[in-house]
């Protein structure tokens, strides 16, 4: 790689420097990220808020910090509510801070910072693997669908949710979805054809549906035919999945989508919370009643969170820390209450750091 980390000492607190070691010029590598970006929209410091300064002195205390933890708190940068990765993409980040090691660069959301791409990380043929993952979860989640299988994975009871009780029409959009999925170079044109048709047939009028789907941006046709984000993929099933089921039955397929995710951001920061504050975890059904959260993922994340943590230290504290403030207020629903405003106790460790 022809650019590296700037030596801890010089970088100050809630920031990352990469810098190029052949020059610093236009068009070179280097550059100064705010990782805050996607909690708090601005680079001026002055304006982040008392959550994130409080966070940013547990930073200062810290001596030296490794090249595995700065890489894992430049990843957590990138982390968005809306990638196809979450709500896996949390416990990739738990994990990475149990081990203290960097280990896996995934890319977490359609947008972000791009700190990680300037050190070289997700070149185009690890985005392209990891396509390919998304869309066999995506597929082999399907199929159990097909056969009446109990959902074990988020992906599979957001299917499950989604589609409602299974009928012969929802099964043969599912099938035709599959054959599209199945594609050895998937083209978001077919996929976005397919959904179109199965939404205009839920709702004619598609600019009242604001079709594109959940804010997807960069997912029109191209040579070659695959977008560079991910989400575009991604958010064209789960609309697809949406018209074809929960959509017509009960709720709109915006608030059927923000539950999902709401309730898994529940539950991740209930058990992120108790890990902070070295505790027992609240299940996240003793709040409220979930809709896409089986029985058996209460326990995986309320038991596996802690897990995943481990053993306490003071840079694993801090990026905790960081992980329970991103993912508490990233990329949030234009000032929209949300399901966690309800429980502030669900983050109650951030308001006490503050004391």
């Amino acid at each position: 790689m022809s650019s590296k980390l700037m030596t801890y000492r010089y970088v100050p607190s809630g920031f990352e420097i990469v810098i190029n070691k052949k020059e610093i010029c236009p068009g070179s590598s280097g550059g100064i990220w705010n990782l805050w970006w996607n909690v708090k929209l601005t680079d001026d410091p002055e304006a982040w808020g008392k959550e994130i300064q409080s966070i940013n002195k547990l930073q200062d205390q810290l001596v030296d910090l490794s090249l595995g933890r700065r890489l894992i708190r430049a990843q957590m940068a990138e982390f968005c509510r809306l990638s196809p990765y979450f709500p896996q993409s949390i416990d990739l980040l738990c994990k990475a801070i149990g081990d203290r090691c960097f280990s896996k660069p995934v890319r977490m959301g359609c947008e972000g910072r791009r700190l990680l791409n300037a050190l070289g990380h997700n070149d185009p043929q690890s985005l392209t693997d990891q396509l390919k993952e998304i869309l066999t979860e995506y597929r082999g989640s399907l199929e159990k669908w097909l056969i009446h299988s109990q959902p074990e994975t988020p992906t599979a009871s957001k299917i499950s949710g989604f589609l409602g009780q299974p009928t012969e029409a929802k099964e043969v959009f599912v099938k035709n979805l599959m054959s599209v999925i199945d594609l050895e170079e998937p083209s978001i044109d077919s996929l976005k054809k397919l959904v179109e048709n199965r939404c205009i047939g839920a709702q004619r009028n598609l600019e009242a549906l604001r079709f594109r789907p959940f804010n997807c941006i960069n997912c029109e046709g191209s040579a070659p035919p695959t977008p560079k984000c991910q989400c575009c993929y991604s958010m064209l099933i789960d609309a697809g999945l949406l018209c074809a089921g929960t959509f017509n039955e009960k709720r709109s397929m915006r608030i059927e989508f923000q539950r999902f995710i709401e309730e898994h951001v529940l539950a991740y920061v209930l058990a992120i919370n108790s890990w902070l504050k070295d505790e027992r975890t609240t299940h996240v059904t003793s709040l409220i009643t979930p809709r896409y959260i089986t029985r058996d993922n209460v326990v995986v994340i309320a038991e596996g969170v802690p897990s995943l943590l481990g053993e306490r230290d003071e840079a694993k504290v801090w990026l905790t820390a960081c992980l329970l403030k991103t993912i508490k207020d990233n990329q949030r629903w234009h000032k929209r209450a949300e399901l966690l405003d309800g429980f502030p106790e669900a983050v109650s460790w951030l308001t006490e750091i503050q004391q």
